[in-house]
This record gives C-alpha cells, sequence and structure tokens, in this order.
C-alpha cells in the first residue's frame, strides 16, 4: 500500500517532536556533563625502612574520611607461618590520617602492614612495608700489618677483602650492618676483635665501604 505524500510529511514531523524531548530527558539538567565520581582515596603508610632495637618505630597512613573513627592495627608478617601478628593500634582521625606506634623488640627483617577494621571484616588494607631493625653495638676495623695472613674462617687477608670478624658467629654468615645512610651485606672471615669494648671488628675494605673511619657505633643484623 502506498502512503501519500501528505501522510509522509505528517510522520516525519511527528518524529522530529519525539527526538528533541527524548534527548531532554536522557541529558543532565543545565547542559553541563553528568560528573564522574571521584574514586576512593588510596590506603596510604609510610614509616618503614630502618631503625634499631627498643626504638619506636612511627607509622602514618590516610585513608578515606568515611573511616573516620575506626579502628587501624599495624601487623607483622611471620615468614615461617605466613601469618600477620599484630604489634601497634590506633584511630583513624576525622581527616582520614592516623598514626601509630610501635616499639621494635627484636632484630631481624620485617613486613608490615596497617588493616583498618570494618565490624566484622576488614575494610581496606594497606601496601606492605619493610622494616629492618638491627642492634646498636660498637664496632672497629682492621688489615694493614696483618695482610698476607690466614683468617681464622680460611681466607687470606688482603686489602680487597670485604668482611667481618665476630668472637663466635659461624664463619659466612651474613650480617647487615648500617652506618650513617650506609648499608652492606658483609659475611664473617675471620674471629674477633679481642681486648676491646668492639663487638665487631671490619676488615679494611669493608670499612671503605661504608665510610667507618674510626671506633665508633654501628648497626647489625643477620640475615639469610
Amino acid at each position: 500500500m502506498r502512503l501519500s505524500l501528505t501522510r509522509i510529511v505528517l510522520v516525519v514531523a511527528a518524529l522530529a517532536a519525539v527526538a528533541p524531548a527524548t534527548a531532554a530527558a536522557q541529558a543532565p539538567s543545565g547542559g553541563a556533563a553528568a560528573p564522574v565520581a571521584a574514586p576512593p582515596a588510596p590506603f596510604a603508610l609510610s614509616g618503614g625502612g630502618n631503625t634499631l632495637v627498643g626504638r619506636k618505630v612511627r607509622f602514618r597512613g590516610s585513608v578515606e574520611e568515611r573511616l573516620a573513627g575506626r579502628a587501624v592495627v599495624v601487623q607483622s608478617l611471620d615468614p615461617a607461618t605466613t601469618t600477620w601478628t599484630r604489634q601497634a593500634r590506633t584511630t583513624v582521625r576525622e581527616d582520614g590520617t592516623f598514626v601509630a606506634r610501635w616499639r621494635a623488640r627484636e632484630t631481624g627483617q620485617f613486613q608490615l602492614r596497617a588493616v583498618v577494621r570494618g565490624g566484622a571484616s576488614s575494610a581496606a588494607v594497606s601496601p606492605e612495608l619493610p622494616l629492618t631493625v638491627y642492634r646498636g653495638a660498637v664496632a672497629t676495623w682492621y688489615g694493614p700489618g696483618f695482610y698476607g695472613n690466614t683468617t681464622a674462617c680460611g681466607i687470606e687477608l688482603t686489602p680487597d677483602l670485604v668482611g667481618i670478624a665476630h668472637r663466635s658467629l659461624p664463619c659466612g654468615t651474613n650480617v647487615a650492618v648500617r652506618y650513617g645512610s650506609r648499608t652492606v651485606v658483609l659475611p664473617v672471615v675471620d674471629r674477633g676483635p679481642f681486648g676491646s669494648e668492639a663487638r665487631w671488628d671490619l676488615t679494611e675494605a669493608a670499612a671503605q665501604q661504608l665510610g667507618f673511619t674510626h671506633t665508633d657505633r654501628i648497626g647489625a643484623v643477620l640475615v639469610p
């Protein structure tokens, strides 16, 4: 069946009237684009790094403000059991920030995180932070006058030998030594020191790497 020209014109006019109304219903009022919801604020945590045993470590963090008043738990990972243990607890402030303090009671290398509790389950978990806890002790260095001798661990002492001496640790034990802002991992290569208050004795090459020039306190921790 053919449509008359008059009927075609009426149909087109009706469709043109409906289209603007549909577009107006779909577009937001005022002609502005629909606002895009901002992503939730990331869970930030800082305070890892290095410290000495017995000192308090301060952790700072921030979460979404809607979590204000919630409990925050700082946890450390036990590598042997892959379980997390609570070390400190605090509360989220009104602006979404928090501060927690933890006293490091043993040496070692730790992985830490913060968890914001939300009822029966965890509402948010922070990225993990590494923390190394050293034990402070007096150290000396040696070398000149002994080069060419064999150490107690059966190694020839040379100006290039990088290592550390201890009275009882097994030869080859790795020790992370921190002095100032420098850290070096050193193997036990000799016995000593003897006749002094020092607990460690650095070879000359090791002392140079650390910028260690005289008897002083260092931080030390055993590492795998």
